[in-house]
């Protein structure tokens, strides 16, 4: 197998990664209180973040050490990743009246840009959307909030965490004030979606295949919306692999693409009607 030739990009992801898993292996307190942890993953992502060619991310993802990290270094990450969203959850309690209070919120903007992405591909699949359920939703729901902003409809929200269901209800009922919202303390695998026009699944709920076969059962004609990742970006989170999704015929019909701002890409889904 002929060698490969790194280039400095190359490199320094990998330096940066490997770096980065050394840390989060020995911090014990993985939060924002923790000013190693906030240092380290800004520079992982801002290293990530920067464009990068497939085949050069390809390369750096089948590499032998970052293939043999990558799945206890994501484990970190979604640890990371929930206790900053608690963090901020905790801190924005009682003192928030709209959603522009959030912009203080370290990736505010980041979350606006993803949304307004989101929004221009669902509106070719479909114009009008009454209803939608949000599967995973955190500690802090600002997707959930964007999006009912943007398609004035009415949100369920679901998590199967206690934390995270308690802080995000009360934030929810804190913009509100009369209860629009639902928030469930629930797997989205048991729930029913028969109400729902769409159901949008976060990055970092397990058991997408599950939900999805859930939804097909109990309202085959929403849209599902989960977000994923690819290229070099699959170094913070798993991708769907749709190819688990065997119990369910999926199509996709729509597709976000992520940028140097923008981490996640969305896949937005219709069921093949199976019967008849």
């Amino acid at each position: 197998m002929k060698a490969i030739k790194w280039s400095r990009n190359q490199e320094k992801i990998i330096h940066t990664y490997v770096g980065a898993y050394d840390t989060l292996r020995k911090e014990a307190d993985l939060s924002p209180d923790n000013k190693i942890i906030n240092r380290v993953l800004s520079e992982l992502v801002s290293v990530i973040s920067k464009p990068l060619d497939q085949h050069l991310a390809t390369e750096i993802l089948i590499h032998d050490e970052i293939q043999s990290i990558r799945g206890n270094m994501l484990a970190k990450l979604n640890i990371a990743e929930t206790l900053m969203e608690e963090h901020y959850a905790k801190s924005y309690a009682g003192k928030i009246t709209n959603l522009e209070d959030f912009h203080t919120f370290l990736y505010w903007e980041n979350y606006k840009e993803l949304i307004q992405t989101e929004m221009k591909e669902l509106r070719k699949v479909k114009d009008e959307i009454r209803s939608f359920a949000f599967v995973g939703t955190g500690p802090l729901p600002l997707s959930p909030l964007l999006l009912q902003q943007e398609l004035g409809a009415n949100m369920t929200c679901l998590d199967i965490d206690e934390q995270a269901y308690s802080l995000g209800k009360r934030i929810i009922k804190q913009l509100e004030g009369e209860a629009t919202s639902d928030y469930v303390l629930k797997d989205g695998a048991f729930h029913d979606y028969g109400e729902f026009d769409l159901v949008w699944i976060a990055s970092l709920v397990p058991n997408k295949a599950q939900i999805l076969e859930r939804i097909f059962q109990t309202k085959p004609e929403a849209i599902v919306a989960i977000r994923s990742v690819d290229g070099i970006h699959q170094l913070l989170y798993e991708p769907v692999d749709a190819t688990k999704f065997r119990n369910v015929k999926c199509e996709e019909v729509a597709r976000t693409k992520a940028d140097s701002f923008i981490i996640n890409s969305t896949i937005f889904y219709t069921f093949k009607q199976l019967h008849q």
